[in-house]
């Protein structure tokens, strides 16, 4: 459902526009779910943007794994590779220059 309250009840003066092209179908279909919910198309507008723009950027947030890639990805952690030349020369490095307080 649209966030209607959010998108009118924003205190902050609105100096910005889009502009949108698009076809008669469109038109109407915004016109009829604007009157549907007794508001006006900007107001209409405003909530089905935040509301669109919000869930792709929550979408796009995260990655979600199918079930065959979860399990390569569990197999992985489970049975980690052995560590490199170059990772056991940086360990015994590290070793050497840091002092531990125990």
């Amino acid at each position: 459902m649209l966030n209607l309250d959010a998108a009118s009840s924003t205190r902050t003066r609105r100096t910005r526009t889009t502009q949108v092209r698009h076809d008669d179908r469109l038109a109407s279909l915004i016109e009829r779910a604007a009157l549907a919910l007794a508001v006006d198309k900007s107001a209409f507008l405003r909530a089905a943007i935040e509301r669109e723009a919000t869930r792709v950027l929550d979408m796009q947030s995260r990655h979600t794994l199918t079930p065959e890639d979860a399990g390569i990805f569990a197999s992985a952690l489970d049975a980690p590779p052995a560590p490199t030349p170059r990772a056991l020369e940086a360990a015994r490095n590290y070793r050497a220059r840091v002092v531990h307080a125990d």
